[in-house]
């Protein structure tokens, strides 16, 4: 992947990728499948726009978990909606405790 992803970013224009790993606690493996998995996304992405594509990978996620439900941390700290994501960030993703 990442030397397909290398050999794109050769190609004039063509914005330089940024890999990403995305953590599922236990509840949410459930619905996931993993524990975790990589992702690449765009040079110049953020917090917000990442969520939106987990949610159209995984729908159930957003039906099942009402807003608030959801915990979230890049690199261990809370995100707010833009907060910008870098190279090698780690996202986890968890269900907040009741």
């Amino acid at each position: 992947m990442r030397k397909i992803v290398g050999d794109m970013a050769r190609i004039p224009g063509m914005p330089k990728a940024m890999f990403l790993k995305i953590e599922y606690d236990e509840e949410l493996q459930k619905i996931t499948g993993k524990k975790e998995h990589p992702m690449v996304m765009s040079e110049g992405g953020n917090f917000a726009y990442l969520i939106q594509n987990v949610f159209i990978e995984y729908p159930e996620i957003e039906k099942q978990y009402p807003a608030g439900a959801l915990g979230f941390t890049i690199n261990g700290t809370p995100p707010k909606a833009y907060t910008p994501l870098f190279d090698g960030d780690v996202v986890s993703f968890s269900v907040t405790p009741k």
